[in-house]
């Protein structure tokens, strides 16, 4: 169900059943959690497991029914002014929802709604409407519906702002944590080729600051830090890197009070562990 390289936790598996095999209309999810806890992945792996497409939309706070339905291409207007023969269907741009009803017709689709709390609120009344009828309503009363057996539809939030209720009602809602520290470990094993020892102790220098920083360091930090450390020369290196990829503010930084001196137990781990 999902890609191979993605590693699913057991509430992923749920999520993503529900988004495949029910099959009363329009199936969606909204997905909150902290930065970098996967939300982006959860919706490509997915597409990539079912054999499908992923349609994306990154929202933004000038988002709006142009950018999800359908919107007049300014280029292909004045292609046309300007001589060029064109048919007039030819200067209208698919929006995301159009995009993913129409390949939905042939094949499995995630439809990817990123950080949508950044759009305006309008917005979710727009898609709330596409949500209840899988249906895509053009400006001249074209109507285009999803084959909704073969979509899915994945909303991410940072928390910017609620959603509207209606929506939130309509989607199943799934707050998504942090893989463990055992998992975090092996995916960054796997990925860095680093020594375990420094690799266990970033894992738990990222669960301090989640618990007890200001800042929520991702597993991609930790992976760029960890790759990082290949270049380092000596302890003010690594603490260069660990400042750089790790403390985003001072709270951060005596969330690790119980560690010591992190940076100088990194290089020794690291040392120790390339002998």
């Amino acid at each position: 169900m999902f890609a191979s390289w993605y590693t699913p936790r057991t509430s992923d598996w749920l999520t993503a059943r529900l988004l495949t095999e029910r099959a009363d209309g329009v199936r969606a999810v909204v997905i909150t959690g902290a930065p970098g806890v996967g939300k982006t992945s959860f919706a490509r792996a997915l597409a990539e497991g079912m054999d499908g497409r992923l349609v994306e939309y990154y929202a933004h706070h000038w988002s709006s029914d142009e950018d999800m339905f359908l919107a007049v291409d300014p280029a292909r207007v004045a292609a046309i002014a300007g001589g060029h023969d064109m048919p007039l269907a030819k200067t209208y741009r698919r929006g995301a929802l159009l995009r993913a009803t129409l390949l939905s017709r042939r094949m499995p689709v995630v439809l990817l709604l990123d950080e949508w709390d950044k759009s305006p609120e309008h917005c979710d009344a727009l898609l709330l409407e596409f949500l209840q009828s899988g249906t895509v309503h053009g400006r001249h009363g074209e109507r285009w519906r999803a084959n909704t057996r073969q979509l899915a539809v994945v909303i991410t939030s940072n928390g910017l702002r609620e959603l509207i209720e209606p929506l939130q009602r309509r989607c199943f809602r799934y707050d998504m944590p942090y893989l463990s520290p055992e998992v975090e470990s092996d995916v960054l094993r796997k990925a860095t080729g680093a020594p375990v020892g420094a690799i266990r102790l970033v894992v738990k220098a990222m669960n301090l600051i989640r618990a007890n920083g200001r800042s929520s360091p991702s597993l991609q930090e930790g992976m760029m830090l960890l790759r990082g450390m290949v270049l380092a020369s000596n302890v003010d290196d690594v603490r260069l890197l660990v400042r750089g990829y790790m403390l985003k503010d001072p709270q951060d930084e005596s969330a690790l009070k119980s560690l010591g001196d992190v940076s100088v137990a990194l290089w020794g781990e690291w040392k120790r562990g390339n002998k």
